[in-house]
Formats: C-alpha cells, structure tokens, sequence
C-alpha cells in the first residue's frame, strides 16, 4: 500500500469510527430522555439531565439535538417504538386484515391511553409545540403500520375483490384504515367499532368474521 493510499485508508477509517462514535452517543442520549420520560413525563425532560444522564456535555447533545424539543420527540418517538414496534411487525400469516386491524388498535390505543396517563401527566407545563411534536410522533408511528397492513391485505385470500369498485385498491383500503384509526386516537373515549364493522361488510363476502 503506497504512503498515499494507506494515508487515506486511515483517514476513512478515523471519519468512520467518529460516525460510530457519534451514533453511540446519540443512543445513549436517546435512552436517557427516554428514562426520563417514562418515569417523570415529557414535561421533566432537559437538557442538563438528559446530558448528565447520558454522560455527555450539554453543548455536545445540542450538536446532536438543537433544541429541547428535538430531545423530547426523540425520546416520544422512542416509547412508541418500544410500545408498537412488535404488533406492527409480527403478521400472522393465517391473520385476516380486519383481526389484524384489530390486534393494531388494541396496542395503538393501549400505547396512547399509557403515553397520555404517564407521558403527558404534567402537559399543562409542556410548551404547544412541544405536545403536538409529540403527537405527531405517534401519527407518524401509526403511519408506519401502513406496510404491515398492506402485506396482510394482500395475503387474504377471504377478501372479495370482484364486488369492489375499480379505485378501491390496497393503497386506498390501508389509507382509510391508517386515517380513520388517527381519528379515533385523538378521542379519549373512542373506539374503532365503525371502522371495522365498514371493513368487515365492505371487503368480504363471507361470514368467517364476528364483530
């Protein structure tokens, strides 16, 4: 290896390990906001305790998170992960799209109705920003579903596609479904009741399903 190339190899090699090193940091950040969320609220999260948590300096995580609120919504973004991430990714493949979309919304409404009691105790003290950041955190978690449900739509063969009309397709199905869903989330007291009785009558000609 020329003096040239081995020069640049370790170059490349020093600007990777920084890379690495960065995204260490930035997880280890990213779990100290989240202890702190779930035990105190997003309204609890700071800088100065993320960082001190962290084991970091607070100018060096405001490289990495420029405000607060970016620090918060990382660690929201987070509890949903952990909260949804394995019902979004575990398909059944016996699984109808309606017993699906059920077993999505009972976590997704099991995750928010935690998030709000636990997450959101002291909201009153968070900045308007700050709790729709974190809203939206829970949108775009839910949004993320959209995959799971098209895959489980396309494998169910119980779905009568022939009686639908022509510009119902799986993209349209999974949007309404992923919408109507959101809807419900905002109300403290919904339910998806009328959405999977629509998507029961609607896509099948059969009698498997029981509401």
């Amino acid at each position: 290896m020329s003096e040239h190339s081995h020069a640049a190899h370790k170059q490349n090699t020093t600007r990777s390990k920084k890379v690495d090193d960065s995204a260490a940091q930035k997880e280890r950040i990213i779990a100290a906001a989240y202890s702190i969320g779930a035990k105190q609220g997003l309204a609890a999260i700071s800088a100065r305790g993320v960082a001190r948590n962290a084991n970091v300096s607070v100018g060096y995580l405001y490289k990495l998170f420029p405000s607060k609120s970016d620090i918060m919504v990382a660690a929201a973004e987070r509890y949903f992960e952990h909260a949804l991430f394995h019902e979004i990714c575990h398909i059944n493949v016996d699984e109808s799209y309606v017993e699906y979309c059920k077993r999505l919304w009972d976590c997704a409404s099991e995750a928010v109705a935690v998030f709000r009691r636990d997450w959101l105790r002291d909201w009153k003290d968070l900045p308007k920003a700050d709790l729709l950041a974190a809203q939206i955190r829970m949108d775009t978690m839910l949004e993320h579903a959209k995959s799971g449900l098209e895959k489980v739509l396309t494998q169910d063969e119980y779905i009568d596609w022939k009686t639908l009309p022509a510009e119902i397709d799986i993209e349209s199905i999974t949007t309404f479904t992923v919408r109507s869903m959101l809807d419900s989330l905002r109300e403290k007291n919904a339910d998806c009741t009328v959405l999977f009785t629509l998507l029961e009558r609607g896509l099948y000609d059969t009698d498997r399903h029981n509401l």
